[in-house]
């Protein structure tokens, strides 16, 4: 026990002298003053939620336009459940590519920043080479994906037109004559949940089905 006590002892007594020694110990006079750095301007925290939301909007946009093109005239088949649901997860999945494909060019600016600011080792241009492949990736997913969109709507309202009974047509034809909306369908909603469901099967399966009806 006198032994660790006299251990105690001593590393206290240096503690001592080191803080009496460095009382009067200025540290400013090391450290560069604001006139000696460079102008390194305001920090700013990134806004992500803000792009996120600004994504979400674009993608929205794009998708109820596009639904507006093929399916304007067919008021109750727009408003559809299925369809206002599809058109929702269609923009959430459209709105994740334009997020990613944004973040990624936003890297790819942050790794030519540090090339300009001197590093310039191979492995720097590996990344950069990477991100910019990753940026056409980026690009051709989402040409795709638009592209698969078009597709689907544009193939939907085909069928649909296709598939629609001639007396069903001709009831409606009926309804717009008397109606003051030229724009409204009148469908009930059995036969309108038919026209989607026949519509998402293939136009032959359809028709050989309708005739073993008959």
């Amino acid at each position: 026990m006198a032994k660790v006590e006299n251990e105690k002892k001593r590393i206290q007594d240096e503690f001592d002298q080191i803080q009496s020694e460095s009382y009067e110990f200025d540290a400013s006079e090391y450290l560069a003053s604001l006139d000696d750095l460079p102008d390194l301007g305001e920090m700013q925290i990134y806004d992500y939620d803000a792009d996120l939301t600004t994504a979400s909007k674009q993608s929205f946009n794009v998708l109820e336009s596009l639904v507006d093109l093929y399916l304007s005239d067919l008021k109750q088949l727009k408003q559809h459940p299925y369809i206002k649901n599809k058109m929702k997860e269609d923009a959430m999945v459209y709105a994740e590519a334009l997020f990613l494909s944004k973040m990624t060019r936003k890297n790819f600016l942050s790794q030519l920043r540090q090339i300009d600011n001197g590093d310039n080792s191979a492995r720097m241009h590996e990344v950069v080479n990477q991100t910019i492949g990753q940026i056409r990736e980026n690009s051709k997913f989402l040409s795709s994906q638009r592209t698969e969109l078009e597709k689907f709507y544009k193939t939907l309202r085909k069928d649909v037109d296709d598939i629609s009974d001639p007396e069903i047509v001709g009831q409606n034809e009926d309804k717009k004559e008397n109606s003051t909306d030229k724009d409204d369908f009148i469908l009930d909603n059995k036969k309108m949940n038919d026209l989607i469901k026949n519509a998402m099967i293939s136009k032959e399966k359809y028709k050989e089905d309708k005739k073993n009806k008959k």
